[in-house]
């Protein structure tokens, strides 16, 4: 019995020696990237940079962390043959392990994607199983994107975390690398991204900084080259009817005057014109309206008013929502995803089509429909006098 609880003992003690962690890194020996920066290189070779979080900074004064003037992070940037040779070089001169689980953005400049081929960026951050695949994918139009992770954010501690939040908070999602790996890889799909530009924003009668803000999205083709850029509500517009799009503000004229509305339970609806022809395409939005602000003269407790309203409110947003739909086509990349609906709906047909359906696309009757239902007019009828 008691050889039996020796031997019980030994084996236990190996087993445990054995199945321990030979590469385990103590927390205290980690730095966490929150955003990196891609930009082009002379010579073929791509700039990486990253946005390293200093935790003791985050920590601020009060609980004895930096002063408050010290930046929260620092960013260190070197040049290779590739992303994995470029974070190397990084590497060797951080005296921790740069883990990239927690990232929230990967911002591109427009030169990196003028020049380049992206795809051969994108092999590496899809193919390493490190990337967390939901940090948001963003371009740095006007400047680099080295430039973009350097500036402070006025509210956040980071600005990789501020345009995260922006996007998020506005309503604007589906712009993960996850999803952005799907829409590469379908053919009957395209890329849209979010497009930053550094402005010059005056916080106070002294002061001016350097923000990154919204200034538009990015439609992509098949390759991944920019075909055209959509302004702020162009994009908000084409995301509703994307599918991805979850809040929509619209100022829309209306008898002799302005109404602003806010838009939610944003859906879309992709279905064949009658007869199922796949050249014939109605889009169809739907979504509740609320009533925000009414210049016109018209009193909305009125019955009359708001069944006016109503239809006008479809009639406006219908052609805005036209203007975006032929422009993208005019352009071809199908970010919309009608061609995989197409696939989905008609699979002979498409066996035709899906060679080269960013030119395909450019000739299909597509029209859009809004169904929209006023739900609330606000808690007061008449206009001021």
């Amino acid at each position: 019995m008691i050889r039996f609880v020796l031997l019980a003992c030994v084996s236990l003690t190996l087993a445990l020696i054995s199945s321990g962690c030979t590469d385990f890194v103590e927390p205290n020996q980690l730095a966490g990237v929150l955003g990196t920066a891609i930009d082009h290189g002379e010579d073929g070779m791509i700039e990486v940079s990253h946005q390293i979080v200093i935790p003791s900074q985050l920590e601020g004064p009060s609980k004895g962390g930096g002063s408050g003037n010290s930046n929260p992070f620092l960013v260190m940037s070197a040049t290779g043959q590739d992303v994995f040779q470029a974070t190397q070089k990084i590497q060797f001169k951080m005296s921790r392990r740069l883990i990239t689980n927690h990232r929230s953005i990967i911002a591109i400049s427009e030169e990196y994607f003028r020049r380049n081929d992206v795809r051969k960026l994108f092999d590496k951050l899809f193919r390493d199983p490190a990337n967390n695949l939901r940090d948001i994918i963003v371009l740095i139009k006007g400047s680099s994107a080295k430039e973009f992770i350097m500036l402070k954010h006025p509210i956040e501690s980071l600005s990789s975390i501020g345009a995260a939040k922006e996007l998020q908070i506005n309503g604007m999602s589906g712009f993960s690398s996850r999803q952005f790996l799907i829409d590469s890889f379908l053919k009957g799909s395209r890329p849209l991204i979010p497009v930053l530009q550094i402005e010059s924003l005056k916080r106070s009668p002294k002061k001016t900084d350097p923000t990154a803000l919204l200034s538009g999205f990015a439609v992509l083709d098949h390759n991944l080259k920019i075909k055209g850029l959509l302004d702020v509500e162009e994009g908000s517009g084409a995301l509703w009817m994307m599918g991805k799009g979850t809040y929509h503000g619209a100022t829309v004229p209306w008898k002799n005057g302005i109404v602003s509305l806010r838009l939610t339970q944003l859906h879309r609806r992709i279905s064949s014109a009658a007869g199922q022809d796949p050249k014939r395409i109605v889009l169809t939005v739907k979504a509740q309206a609320y009533l925000l602000e009414n210049s016109s003269q018209r009193d909305m407790s009125e019955a009359d008013n708001m069944v006016e309203l109503q239809k006008g409110i479809n009639e406006q947003i219908q052609k805005e929502l036209q203007g975006t739909i032929d422009k993208v086509q005019r352009w071809g990349p199908d970010v919309f995803g009608i061609g995989e609906y197409l696939h989905r709906q008609n699979p002979y047909w498409w066996k035709s089509q899906e060679d080269d359906w960013d030119e395909k696309f450019k000739n299909i009757d597509v029209s859009v429909k809004a169904d929209i239902l006023l739900r609330s007019t606000g808690v007061s009828g008449a206009p001021l006098k």
